[in-house]
């Protein structure tokens, strides 16, 4: 490596240190970053004298290749310059968005470029989005976390949290990924929600479609204080089912559940069910009017004129719907919103969270099939009842 650098060095400082430090950081790293340093301003220093500096961090490179390196000889594989962060998520489907208040915006997590277990690949980055200042990464793919179906956010901790596949739990503190407990529910195609009251994690049904095909009618509760799960058994719930929408609506205390999907059966739901934390009870609503049966829909609580809002989903033939949906638990009400102006386009597998700081409804990605997902960013203000992009 010594001759590389050396050769690299010696025709930069030939041709003048003066607008080197763009790619001295481009080509060598760190590296670049210390013969930068050494230089302080260039404008400050001749020709000659940016020789003789740059022949002073030969030296010490020298000294670095021969004592971290263990040899002075070390052979190098040219490759390619890092390319430049990203600014945005990439496109996706499956990804998950939970209201990070404690923290200010919302958090998006993971998702797949195009189909699950095809050619979809998984990216399990995080990323903060603030409703006027756009989208900052938070972590990048580099933790490789595998692949799964739950992300929420403890509002008492500040602190997102992914349940993988597997049934492990993972919550994210101090930059990085931590493994918090290894019993939680090796389940697929679940939601997973806050009740802020209770400070747990909730989720419902999911199934092993991948394995045995089994569907599941559960109940899991998770505390992020002791870290660990519970599963609960009630005599009345939800029929077995996955990729149903959920939100928690914080101030009737209630979680609500609609829709979803048993393949095992040919199922496709358009019920609506809400359940207490604190009496561990499924009630199951009658609302004379609903959304069509549907899967891969999202929901969330508008905190703002308290009421739940889906959007999208797919129905059977997975055609996808454009349709917003506001439910009132009070009332037990549907009703459609036709918002003037632009909005989104049909679309399932996206991801949704409303903004609580922001007052408004976040929604990301997805798509009109598996293999064209977006990007895009939409947000709707129930105040005006009108979307906007970004």
């Amino acid at each position: 490596m010594n001759h590389v650098v050396v050769n690299w060095l010696q025709r930069t400082a030939r041709r003048g240190v003066i607008g080197c430090e763009t790619r001295c950081k481009r080509e060598l790293g760190w590296l670049g970053t210390i013969w930068i340093a050494s230089r302080g301003d260039p404008r400050a220093y001749s020709h000659t004298e940016g020789i003789k500096r740059a022949t002073c961090v030969l030296s010490l490179i020298s000294v670095w290749l021969a004592t971290g390196c263990g040899s002075s000889s070390v052979g190098v594989t040219g490759s390619p310059s890092p390319s430049t962060a990203p600014t945005t998520p990439v496109a996706r489907g499956y990804s998950w968005l939970a209201d990070a208040s404690g923290d200010g915006g919302v958090y998006l997590f993971g998702g797949f470029t195009g189909p699950p277990r095809k050619n979809g690949k998984w990216i399990p980055d995080l990323w903060s989005f603030r409703y006027g200042n756009g989208w900052q990464r938070v972590a990048s793919s580099a933790d490789q976390l595998p692949e799964g179906d739950g992300v929420g956010y403890d509002l008492n901790s500040s602190k997102p949290i992914y349940l993988d596949a597997n049934g492990t739990t993972w919550t994210f503190e101090s930059g990085t990924w931590k493994q918090t407990s290894t019993s939680g529910p090796q389940l697929h195609g679940i939601h997973l929600a806050y009740d802020s009251k209770a400070d747990r994690l909730l989720t419902f049904g999911g199934d092993h479609i991948f394995t045995d095909g089994t569907f599941f009618d559960d109940t899991w509760v998770y505390d992020p204080g002791a870290a660990n799960w519970t599963k609960r058994h009630q005599a009345l719930s939800p029929s077995a089912r996955s990729y149903y929408a959920m939100a928690y609506d914080a101030k009737a205390d209630r979680l609500v559940l609609f829709g979803g999907e048993n393949a095992n059966h040919g199922d496709y739901f358009a019920d609506t069910w809400a359940y207490s934390f604190g009496t561990d009870r499924w009630t199951q609503m009658r609302p004379k009017e609903s959304p069509p049966p549907r899967y891969y829909s999202v929901m969330a609580y508008d905190s703002v004129r308290d009421r739940m809002l889906l959007f999208g989903g797919a129905n059977l033939a997975e055609t996808p719907f454009d349709d917003l949906w506001a439910y009132d638990l009070g009332r037990d009400t549907w009703s459609e919103l036709k918002p003037t102006g632009p909005r989104p386009t049909a679309r399932a597998w996206h991801a949704m969270a409303f903004d609580n700081e922001a007052g408004v409804l976040v929604l990301f990605g997805g798509g009109r099939t598996r293999d064209n997902y977006t990007n895009e960013v939409w947000t709707f203000d129930p105040r005006t009842e009108t979307w906007s992009r970004g």
